[in-house]
């Protein structure tokens, strides 16, 4: 049987991993910075008639659009800026989107043919993840989440944001414990206001994934009646794949019948900040190799 030990173990080394991915995107970052500086200086110097394109400065875009309004921008990351056509092309190696031009016929500059095995092989990955998560956990937890997290942004001002999404994952549990383990997704809808050689706003749709590991212990056990725990504990975080959050979680849970719980919860983080509320199931009390 796992221990705590063993499970505290287990945390450390999914922290050091998280690290290691962290550090990888921080190289892209301080690209794609770089970059970012290159395109507003370009963008508010160009009056020389030469064509403009838009393009989203997020860290894994690769496209210029003919239009600020292309759906290909929905799900933009970063800031949505307009720069020329050549220096969309020959500084920042963007490729034409195919929903704004007829790209039909012509390569779009992806870079190989290894994106697709790259994808399988993560899809297993997370398959394997979840599988195993599945078998050494306990619990099993969704709740619908509303965020109160601003995105941040350097270059321009938020005026209106609303953030909803799902929270979901397993738990292992322990006497007065649990680890938890998971991962979010919401839909941010901003407007935002700026300067682009005139003062215009836009808006903008994000999908925004982030995954999380939560450590819950329950205070006043003593204190409160069995259908009722209070608890809290440190989370940790990682948003859009290369925001690295930590903080703390507040909550309560009561039981409703049988293995199934009410949980609600406020979360804050240099992340996030969010309340959920959802349910948590207990769908196995012995492991599979416990079961004879």
């Amino acid at each position: 049987m796992i221990n705590l030990k063993q499970i505290r173990i287990i945390f450390l080394l999914i922290l050091i991993s998280l690290s290691k991915n962290v550090e990888a995107e921080i190289h892209s970052l301080n690209d794609s910075s770089s970059f970012f500086s290159q395109n507003l200086d370009s963008t508010t110097s160009n009056k020389d008639g030469s064509t403009i394109v838009y393009i989203c400065t997020g860290v894994y875009a690769e496209k210029y659009h003919s239009r600020i309004n292309c759906t290909g921008l929905n799900n933009c990351k970063g800031s949505i800026i307009s720069i020329d056509f050549f220096t969309a092309v020959n500084s920042n190696n963007r490729t034409p989107c195919c929903i704004c031009y007829n790209c039909a016929g012509t390569s779009s500059g992806g870079g190989g043919g290894g994106d697709s095995n790259d994808d399988a092989v993560r899809y297993a990955a997370l398959a394997i993840v979840v599988a195993s998560a599945a078998v050494l956990s306990n619990d099993f937890y969704i709740y619908p989440v509303l965020s109160f997290k601003k995105p941040k942004d350097q270059f321009y001002k938020s005026y209106k944001t609303s953030t909803t999404g799902w929270a979901f994952g397993f738990r292992k549990t322990f006497q007065h414990c649990a680890l938890e383990y998971g991962a979010s997704n919401f839909k941010s809808s901003s407007q935002y206001s700026g300067w682009n050689g005139s003062y215009y706003t836009y808006s903008e749709d994000n999908t925004i994934w982030g995954i999380h590991m939560n450590f819950v212990h329950q205070i006043f056990y003593n204190k409160t009646a069995d259908w009722l725990k209070f608890y809290t504990g440190p989370t940790v975080n990682l948003i859009n794949y290369t925001d690295l959050g930590y903080g703390a979680i507040i909550g309560a849970e009561m039981k409703i019948k049988g293995r199934l719980k009410f949980d609600t919860r406020y979360e804050l983080s240099t992340e996030t900040n969010q309340i959920r509320a959802g349910l948590i199931f207990n769908y196995q009390k012995k492991y599979l190799w416990q079961k004879r």
